[in-house]
């Protein structure tokens, strides 16, 4: 299993239409192919991660890219994994401006390079304490 972390920029703002409808087709795949993750979004910026089988997740996000709603994807972080962070979650979103959250800062500084470990594990908890949040 991998997970994959990556960054991208909206063509347009999203309403939250375009939000709920990116969500809803993200959590049918997802589920079929065995992947979980989470969605952030906000100030113009999607960051995504998945994690699964390879063989899954490679493919997904190749598809991905394609999606005319962003442009400039990078990949910050790909790496093995044991076990799931978001195994509850086909696709879990956190919304606002990432941007002003320092740790999604930091990886978004960084993601012309390797993003250090224990940067991306930081923010990947950071990311499921929301999920898990009461609302």
């Amino acid at each position: 299993m991998i997970r994959l972390l990556y960054f991208s920029q909206a063509t347009q703002p999203a309403s939250s239409e375009a939000v709920e409808d990116i969500l809803q087709s993200s959590r049918a795949n997802n589920l079929a192919l065995d992947i979980t993750g989470v969605l952030v979004h906000g100030g113009g910026l999607f960051m995504q991660t998945l994690e699964g089988p390879e063989e899954n997740v490679l493919p997904l996000y190749v598809k991905i890219m394609r999606d005319q709603r962003h442009e400039n994807c990078r990949i910050v972080h790909i790496s093995h994994a044991e076990k799931r962070l978001f195994q509850k979650w086909s696709m879990g979103i956190v919304e606002g401006d990432p941007l002003t959250e320092n740790h999604v800062m930091r990886l978004y500084a960084q993601r012309m390079e390797a993003v250090p470990g224990k940067a991306y594990t930081d923010t990947m908890r950071e990311f499921l304490r929301k999920l898990n949040a009461p609302r």
